[in-house]
């Protein structure tokens, strides 16, 4: 698949929202169940918001980092050393 064809930006727009909306979902979602399962104080949901907001932070971190390294066209060629040389 070339790099900059269409459907490639859709793959990667939907991977981006994929990983925001699923720890939201699931913290968010989850924590409002808990709550009203438990009948807990509705204090606990800014817990559960402030964690999906963090691990959605995270994974959309860790993905757009591996998305500038796969795309990074200014890649170093790896330099050969000798083990044995020690004139530097």
């Amino acid at each position: 698949m070339r790099k900059n064809s269409w459907l490639q930006a859709w793959m990667v727009i939907g991977n981006f929202t994929w990983l925001m909306l699923t720890p939201l979902l699931v913290f968010i979602g989850g924590g409002a169940w808990l709550i009203n399962k438990f009948d807990w104080n509705i204090r606990w949901i800014l817990l559960f918001v402030i964690l999906g907001l963090v691990f959605a932070g995270v994974s959309v971190w860790e993905y757009a980092k591996k998305f500038m390294t796969m795309y990074d066209d200014n890649k170093k060629a790896p330099t050969k050393r000798d083990k044995e040389d020690y004139d530097y």
